[in-house]
């Protein structure tokens, strides 16, 4: 039971980074019926598109723990002590094979955002001297 109830913020987070990937390009998003609320939020700064796809990401890891906790769990309260390491393993590859996928779009977007910065800095710079 506790497995499949810690399988939950897992899966919302991963939804999340997914809608919220589908939604970061493009402005025909805003206006969509269901994900306009998701296109405006992170369509808003790259500051803001960047630090969304960072913390889903990071969350992907204690929410991949908490389902092999609920896993343990499950067995401990069935008697049955885990011997091996089969749930370790796959939660693992479960988690690097998530993380594979965030990476490169976290990334993406940091760059994205690294040269706002930059660029804002740039002309705030041009402006000064005139």
């Amino acid at each position: 039971m506790w497995f499949e109830i810690l399988l939950i913020p897992f899966f919302l987070i991963v939804a999340l980074f997914f809608v919220f990937w589908i939604v970061a390009e493009g402005s025909r998003w805003q206006k969509h019926r269901f994900l306009g609320a998701f296109a405006r939020t992170i369509q808003a700064s790259p500051l803001r598109a960047f630090l969304i796809f960072f913390i889903l990401a990071i969350l992907t890891i204690p929410s991949a723990m908490g389902f092999l906790l609920g896993f343990w769990v499950d067995a401990i309260e069935a008697d049955q002590i885990p011997t091996n390491t089969t749930p370790v393993v796959g939660t693992l590859l479960i988690t690097i094979l998530v993380l594979s996928a965030m990476i490169p779009v976290v990334w993406s977007h940091f760059r994205v955002w690294r040269q706002a910065a930059r660029s804002a800095a740039e002309v705030k710079v041009q402006a000064s001297r005139e």
